[in-house]
């Protein structure tokens, strides 16, 4: 095996020092996307966590509404029954033979 001329060493060189340019500027893009992408996830994350804080306080707060909404229907239906007893037992039976006739014939 024979050793290279200067000018083959030389177009060596500047192959080798080619390679080493175009292989630095493909890693700056590469970098320079994966922080992006890196900012773009942060971001994300920012948006879920305050979009999760806001949907329990609404959560919380429907929770609160359907709980004052149920203490009032039992405090309208406990101040019609102590009102109208017989009408009370009366609509409790109907209901309770509706419900065992239905559920009788399935």
């Amino acid at each position: 095996m024979s050793t290279p001329s200067n000018a083959e060493r030389k177009t060596l060189d500047d192959a080798a020092e080619a390679a080493n340019h175009a292989a630095s500027k493909v890693a700056g893009k590469i970098s320079s996307k994966l922080n992006e992408a890196a900012s773009s996830a942060s971001r994300f994350s920012d948006k879920l966590r305050s979009n999760g804080a806001a949907l329990q306080e609404e959560l919380t707060a429907a929770g609160e509404r359907f709980g004052d909404g149920a203490k009032r229907l039992g405090a309208v239906t406990s101040d019609q029954i102590r009102t109208h007893p017989l009408a009370a037992v009366g609509i409790a039976v109907a209901v309770g033979y509706v419900a065992a006739r239905l559920l009788r014939r399935r």
